[in-house]
């Protein structure tokens, strides 16, 4: 019996020790993204001042100047808002779902909501997996969508957080640390889903799970 615990003991220290180095990797490659950002925005403060733009008149009478306009993508412009409204709602999640968490329970909430994404029994887009079923009051898969939760002043230090947090993860800060999981509750409660799914991992009050087959995704409804 003693063996028995010691092997169990051994197991969870170890586990530990692996969350924590995770942890520690993730948390430095933010760091870098961070120090990357802010140095991109002291380069920009440090910028000489452009001179004047040209008068329309000027522009449009330059050689070629309408041709360069006719080439412009402007899908380029669609596509920068729809990544701001990705970071957005990547960084709602984050917030109403785990501010108070340490930061790799907040990357594996993000985690989750990324291999929503990535799923075929989801929506193929941030913000729609994080709203899908908000304008039921009991449909919702997040529940901040439609419990109110949204409506109370924002913590400005954590928001600004969880607005950093998701923008790194857009930009490759990203590790598999729910292992997979497509589904999450806190400890304090059971949800009938729950016995149907396979744990993952439990990072700081949260439990995570994934389908444990292809039949049982087939089957299953995108209950949270």
């Amino acid at each position: 019996m003693s063996a028995t615990m010691n092997n169990r003991k051994a197991e969870a220290e170890r586990r530990a020790e692996q969350a924590i180095a995770e942890e520690a990797l993730l948390v430095t490659e933010l760091a870098n993204y961070l120090a990357a950002e802010t140095a991109a925005v002291r380069t920009a403060f440090d910028t000489p001042r452009l001179k004047p733009a040209k008068p329309v008149a000027a522009v449009v009478s330059a050689e070629d100047a309408l041709a360069d306009l006719a080439k412009f993508d402007l899908t380029s412009l669609t596509v920068a808002k729809l990544d701001a409204e990705e970071r957005t709602c990547l960084a709602q999640a984050i917030y109403y779902e785990a501010r108070s968490e340490p930061r790799i329970g907040q990357l594996a909430v993000a985690d989750v909501v990324l291999n929503r994404t990535a799923s075929p029994l989801y929506p193929n887009s941030i913000c729609e997996v994080v709203f899908q079923g908000s304008e039921r009051r009991t449909g919702c898969q997040f529940s901040f969508t439609c419990d109110g939760a949204m409506e109370a002043r924002l913590n400005q230090r954590k928001w600004k957080a969880s607005q950093d947090l998701a923008g790194a993860i857009l930009a490759g800060v990203h590790a598999p640390v729910s292992r997979n999981a497509t589904h999450y509750h806190a400890d304090y409660v059971s949800p009938v889903w729950a016995a149907k799914l396979t744990p993952t991992a439990t990072i700081g009050t949260h439990k995570f799970y994934k389908f444990p087959s292809r039949r049982t995704v087939a089957a299953a409804p995108a209950a949270m």
